[in-house]
C-alpha cells in the first residue's frame, strides 16, 4: 500500500453572487469564494485536483473579481511543497468551468483527467451553460486530456466518481487515507450547506441529478469533505 499525502492549497479567492452555490438563496449577496486546488502525493505520482481560477481574460474579469495575495498563485503554492508545475503528473479537473480549469496550461507534462461528457460539452456548450466555460483556459495547446467515462482509479487508493447536475460531466474525488475517505467534493457541494441541508448549487445542469450527487456523496463512510469554494474551511 503506497502512502498519501495530501494537501490543500490555495489559488487565492474571487467574488460571486452567492446565490450561485446555492439554488435560490442568497440573492444579491457577494461572497468571497475561495479557490482550493488539491495536491495529493501518491507513490510516485503527483496528482493535483483542479487548477484554480488562474488569469482571466480581461472581458471577464471585471465580472469576478479576484483577491490573491503574492504567496497564493499555485505556483507559489506548489513551491511550498517543493514542486514546479512541471512535476505535476495528473491532473484531474472536477469539470472544465472557469474557476477549476484556469491554470490547466501551466501543466504541459502532465494527464489530464476529464469525464468525456465534460470535455465534449464544454466546446460546445449550450447558451445557459456558455459563461461557465472560457475555451482559452482548458483548450491551450499541448495539453494531453483523457477522456473518463465513469468512475476510475487513477492510483491506489484515488478514485474519480462521477457527480453530474452542476455540470453534465462533473466528478469528485475520493482519497482514501487509513480509516478515511477524503472527499473532494468539487461543484457538486461547493458549500458545507449543499451537502449537509441537501441544497442543490445555484449554477446548474440538471437539478434533480444535482440532489443524486449530493445524495451519493453523503453515502460515503467516514468521510472528510472538503467544499470547492467554502471560505470557512481553508485546511484539511
Amino acid at each position: 500500500m503506497i502512502h498519501l499525502k495530501l494537501h490543500l492549497l490555495s489559488d487565492g479567492s474571487f467574488v460571486l453572487d452567492k446565490s450561485f452555490l446555492v439554488y435560490l438563496k442568497y440573492m444579491g449577496q457577494p461572497y468571497d469564494a475561495a479557490l482550493k486546488p488539491l495536491l495529493i502525493r501518491a507513490g510516485r505520482e503527483t496528482i493535483l485536483v483542479d487548477t484554480g481560477i488562474g488569469e482571466l481574460p480581461e472581458k471577464y474579469r471585471k465580472f469576478y473579481p479576484i483577491k490573491r495575495g503574492a504567496d497564493e498563485s499555485l505556483r507559489a503554492q506548489l513551491g511550498e511543497h517543493g514542486l514546479k508545475p512541471k512535476d505535476i503528473d495528473v491532473v484531474v479537473n472536477t469539470h472544465l468551468h472557469f474557476d477549476h480549469c484556469g491554470s490547466n496550461r501551466l501543466f504541459s507534462n502532465a494527464r489530464f483527467l476529464v469525464q468525456a461528457d465534460e470535455l465534449r460539452y464544454a466546446h460546445s456548450p449550450e447558451r445557459f451553460q456558455m459563461a461557465a466555460y472560457i475555451p482559452e483556459l482548458f483548450d491551450a495547446s499541448g495539453l494531453d486530456y483523457e477522456p473518463v467515462r465513469g468512475k476510475l482509479e487513477v492510483a491506489e487508493g484515488v478514485t474519480v466518481v462521477p457527480t453530474p447536475g452542476h455540470s453534465i460531466g462533473h466528478q469528485s474525488v475520493v482519497v482514501e487515507v487509513g480509516e478515511k475517505n477524503f472527499v473532494y467534493c468539487g461543484d457538486a457541494s461547493p458549500l458545507r450547506e449543499n451537502l449537509e441541508r441537501r441544497n442543490i448549487p445555484g449554477v446548474l445542469y440538471c437539478s434533480h441529478k444535482a440532489l443524486e450527487s449530493i445524495d451519493k456523496l453523503r453515502r460515503i463512510r467516514n468521510a472528510i469533505y472538503v467544499y470547492s469554494h467554502d471560505n470557512e474551511q481553508l485546511t484539511l
